[in-house]
């Protein structure tokens, strides 16, 4: 059952996000070839406010009015958590960079939708709907 619930979720989240991705500015995570993608809390876009002609909190700002489920990546950033750097509790310590790439980009770019756990054609169009029409006033919206 967990391949069925697994291909199902991302047969969902690529009906929206292939549809989303065609707007300016908003791009999904690209995976390696041979790589499934799988959800696990949301499904995450990444906004480029330069193409958008917004910030990611504009067009949340304007999303989250429409009625949209969405919000910021809250990724935990672990690596930074005090027992990764306590050589107490490590025989042989973990070798971590200082900064991750793309991390910070994640975290000032990313946006988190709903992880979607059952067919919903419908609030898949209403979504694209809110997301195409928050766009279609973005020149106004990113003023402001």
């Amino acid at each position: 059952k967990l391949d069925e619930q697994t291909e199902m979720e991302r047969q969902q989240n690529h009906a929206l996000n292939s549809r989303l991705c065609q707007l300016p500015g908003l791009s999904e995570p690209t995976l390696p070839s041979g790589v499934k993608r799988v959800f696990w809390r949301w499904s995450n876009l990444f906004i480029d406010p330069a193409k958008a002609g917004m910030s990611r909190d504009v067009a949340l700002k304007a999303l989250k009015a429409e009625g949209v489920a969405a919000g910021t990546l809250n990724y935990s950033v672990s690596h930074r958590d005090t027992v990764f750097n306590e050589p107490d509790w490590w025989h042989h310590p973990p070798v971590i960079p200082d900064r991750l790439p793309g991390l910070e980009e994640a975290l000032e770019n990313g946006i988190s939708l709903p992880r979607f756990t059952k067919p919903v054609p419908e609030l898949v169009d209403q979504y694209v709907k809110s997301f195409e029409k928050v766009w279609s006033h973005r020149v106004e919206l990113g003023r402001a």
